[in-house]
């Protein structure tokens, strides 16, 4: 049995089919949910329990909040499906999908708990807490996996290290400009670094015409690649932002707890689909 699940022509419109309506379910609990359940529903710090931790994930406080991350959920599970499809990984693509909605929320909110409200004491016990934001975290981290794992199977390993560099540091970039928090002087250095690393990588003739010849080969994987790039540059620039709006606070300890989530299990489903095969 060799594990791999190929999608077909019929295979593709099921997993969209999926995948949008779990975008459906969302709106529909934001919009018919009556506000006595969505108190039951909603996860409490002075009351944590595994059942609200998930059954927060599903509620937000307003339609802002809801579109944002159904834009990103969208955005970034859309991008993983491309590119483990494209290489034939559909069973690593549900396996690692599941893994994240079923691991991501009870496990961010039991960081959540013991640092915002044990250690920091941050957060009061009435303090409650709604969003899909730490799942699309999850999400993220399993983007990171995949595309490095790409890379890495399609390219070498060199490349794959310089992926994970250049990702890394566009990303601290991205957020050092768009973040009031982090100082100036700091993105300046990160976009000298990132032109150093740029000047190494295209000095390495070795490197580049081997990312050339199998991007001849098959370019629509690296146009994936790209594109999955971008979008992980982007979102992390996004999910650290430090905010405060209106009693509402950007949840950076759940984002960073579920983004590693989301690795950990990614990288969990590969390794045991290996060793399956």
């Amino acid at each position: 049995m060799s594990g791999v699940l190929p999608a077909s022509v019929h295979d593709k419109p099921v997993d969209e089919m999926i995948l949008a309506g779990f975008g459906v379910f969302l709106i529909a609990v934001h919009m018919l949910l009556p506000e006595s359940l969505r108190t039951v529903f909603v996860f409490t710090y002075g009351e944590p329990s595994v059942v609200t931790a998930w059954t927060a994930a599903t509620l937000h406080d307003s339609w802002s909040h809801l579109l944002s991350n159904l834009t990103w959920y969208g955005i970034v599970i859309g991008s993983t499906y491309a590119l483990l499809v494209k290489q034939e990984h559909r069973r690593i693509f549900w396996l690692a999908t599941v893994a994240c909605v079923v691991v991501g929320p009870p496990v961010t909110k039991l960081v959540d708990y013991w640092v915002l409200m044990v250690q920091w004491e941050v957060v009061t016990g009435s303090t409650t807490a709604t969003g899909f934001s730490a799942v699309v975290s999850a999400f993220g981290g399993m983007l990171y996996v995949v595309l490095l794992a790409t890379v890495t199977a399609r390219f070498g390993y060199s490349v794959g290290v310089v992926t994970a560099g250049t990702l890394a540091v566009a990303s601290f970039t991205g957020l050092s400009i768009t973040s009031d928090i982090v100082p100036e002087t700091a993105a300046i250095r990160l976009l000298v670094t990132s032109g150093v690393l740029f000047v190494i990588g295209v000095s390495r003739v070795d490197l580049v015409q081997r990312v050339r010849r199998v991007w001849m080969q098959n370019g629509d994987v690296g146009l994936r690649v790209g594109i999955a790039w971008v979008v992980l540059v982007v979102l992390v620039s996004m999910l650290f932002q430090i905010e405060v709006q209106g009693g509402r606070f950007v949840n950076v300890v759940a984002h960073g707890t579920g983004f590693m989530t989301g690795m950990i299990v990614t990288t969990g489903v590969f390794g045991w689909q290996q060793n399956a095969t």
